[in-house]
């Protein structure tokens, strides 16, 4: 009897094993859309203070269910999307707010290394969804930006999230290490990203590609390599994506290509057009909309800086 009650230990190991496995699978599979409705639902929240204070534990319930299926695409465009919205919404908001003086030297390095660690975590998330759909990317995002573009072409429209997310996370990070050769020379395949997940879906969160692009190609001068006049096309194709309703388009042209053609004009109107919007102009995304907002009345406040 005890030889044959040794017989099956393994065969029950594996059986508890199995079950342990399916409970988790179950788990995943009947949690994940109530953890899609949750994050829609905080994207209606309009209290930014409310926001900020719940943001991080609601990303971190979500992390901690990829944490038990690493592969979910649907877990990993959440947090890799988590991730970014914070970083810009709430961390390089505070940063932007910090006086440029020395006695706030320490407090600006630590936001911009918190933001940048935000959004390498979103790159290497949003990579894994790309990898789902291509195997091979990753090793070609290890090369240069001409085999970057040439793997992202061959990519499909159900990793655009994962595409879009790597690009802007990707981009960000550049934007606040702007004195990091190593990061610098990854913007050209950041662009590559951005373009494909344009071209596969340019209404991707609310237009974001083009958004994205406009800021871009508006960050310098024409005469150092800039292209405001595709700037200007971008940010208006991003703007009529939603009817001018997703109010951060707006304040991204006036930020980057008003000031880039000194357009003062076009700036003040604007950022004006966006701090007198209607609160509940898109519903769907009212905290974006406030964190535009916010951001409006601080670029508006500090104009002659711009020009």
């Amino acid at each position: 009897m005890l030889k044959n009650a040794t017989s099956w230990f393994p065969v029950a190991i594996l059986l508890l094993s199995g079950c342990e496995h399916f409970k988790v699978s179950l788990a995943i599979d009947t949690t994940t859309p109530v953890l899609k409705i949750a994050s829609q639902s905080f994207n209606r929240e309009g209290d930014l203070i409310l926001a900020a204070q719940a943001a991080p534990a609601q990303l971190k319930t979500v992390e901690g269910f990829l944490a038990a299926a690493p592969d979910t695409p649907e877990l990993l465009e959440l947090v890799a999307q988590g991730y970014i919205e914070y970083a810009f919404g709430f961390v390089e908001d505070e940063l932007e707010s910090q006086p440029d003086d020395s006695a706030h030297e320490a407090s600006r390095a630590q936001l911009t290394k918190r933001a940048t660690d935000y959004y390498d975590r979103a790159r290497a998330y949003a990579m894994k969804i790309i990898a789902a759909d291509s195997r091979d990317f990753g090793a070609a995002f290890g090369k240069d930006a001409a085999t970057v573009e040439a793997a992202a072409a061959n990519v499909d429209k159900a990793a655009v999230a994962g595409l879009f997310y790597a690009g802007m996370a990707l981009g960000s990070a550049i934007n606040l290490n702007r004195n990091d050769v190593a990061r610098i020379v990854e913007l050209p395949k950041a662009i590559a990203l951005i373009k494909r997940a344009y071209e596969l879906n340019p209404k991707f969160y609310n237009g974001g590609g083009a958004m994205l692009l406009g800021v871009i190609y508006s960050s310098q001068g024409k005469a150092i390599g800039g292209n405001p006049e595709q700037a200007k096309k971008y940010f208006e194709d991003a703007i009529a994506s939603t009817d001018g309703k997703f109010l951060l388009a707006k304040v991204m042209m006036a930020r980057f290509y008003a000031v880039v053609v000194q357009d003062r004009a076009l700036y003040d109107k604007t950022l004006k057009e966006v701090i007198d919007a209607s609160e509940d102009i898109y519903p769907e995304y009212k905290l974006a909309n406030q964190i535009a907002k916010r951001r409006a009345v601080r670029y508006l406040a500090h104009a002659e800086d711009y020009f």
